[in-house]
């Protein structure tokens, strides 16, 4: 398994030449989620974020009877701002995915048309459908009750070590476990807990939002910055001023 990313493949086929379905993708991944491009020999990358996770998506463009057969292998990081992803709640990746490559199909059939029309874009459709907002609903509910969970288990888990009592509850009811045991079970699942913080923690420090690739910069760090840069110009002046003398 890997600990550091969670992958995601798709693929479709379009009825158009290499050149021309790249350059559609090229654009609606750089225009449309302003994602950094990276030219590779069968393709191209794109870095960006996606639902506060840095992602980084493999397109790859073969030639085929059909037309131009282009594959997405989306690799995004499991620690975030949000939290660490264990798995995809309600297959968001993969309806991003999906998306994206309806949002090629509609790059390509703008430039075949020549037309220009955003309110088409498979993007802003679907911000605008109601199912996709009762689902982003939904999805920022698991999250914030997922968020609890794990907090009153990681209490618990304290509680254990310290009384040797530990209360673990789930859907069939609660499970107690007492003695050296409970505290076995609580050690386990704090240091669980502090490898997945240390997986946050270490990760890339730039915070995105969505897939716009907007980047969120914490005060605190731009004072931290501030200072040591103010710091630095004092000590060049004491520098100067005491070789001048």
């Amino acid at each position: 398994m890997d600990w550091k990313y969670k992958h995601f493949y798709q693929e479709r086929i379009f009825p158009a030449s290499r050149d021309v379905v790249t350059a559609a993708a090229r654009t609606f991944m750089a225009e449309s989620l302003g994602w950094k491009i990276s030219d590779t020999a069968n393709g191209f990358t794109a870095q960006g974020y996606s639902f506060s996770h840095r992602a980084i998506a493999t397109l790859q463009f073969q030639s085929v009877a059909e037309g131009t057969k282009a594959t997405v292998e989306l690799r995004v990081e499991r620690a975030g701002w949000r939290g660490y992803m264990l798995f995809d709640v309600g297959g968001y990746y993969n309806i991003q995915t999906r998306k994206w490559l309806d949002g090629i199909q509609w790059s390509l059939h703008q430039k075949l048309s020549g037309t220009s029309d955003e309110a088409t874009n498979p993007l802003v459709l679907a911000e605008n459908k109601p199912l996709a907002l009762i689902f982003h609903g939904c999805l920022l509910f698991i999250v914030v009750m997922f968020g609890l969970y794990s907090l009153v288990t990681f209490v618990s888990a304290v509680v254990g070590v310290i009384t040797g009592n530990l209360h673990l509850w789930g859907r069939g009811g609660s499970l107690v476990v007492h003695g050296i045991l409970a505290r076995i079970v609580s050690a386990l699942i704090l240091l669980f807990a502090v490898f997945i913080a240390w997986r946050i923690k270490y990760s890339n420090p730039r915070r995105g939002v969505g897939g716009s690739g907007i980047t969120l910069t914490c005060p605190l760090a731009s004072a931290d910055q501030a200072l040591r840069r103010s710091a630095y110009q004092t000590q060049l002046i004491v520098t100067s001023t005491g070789a001048a003398s």
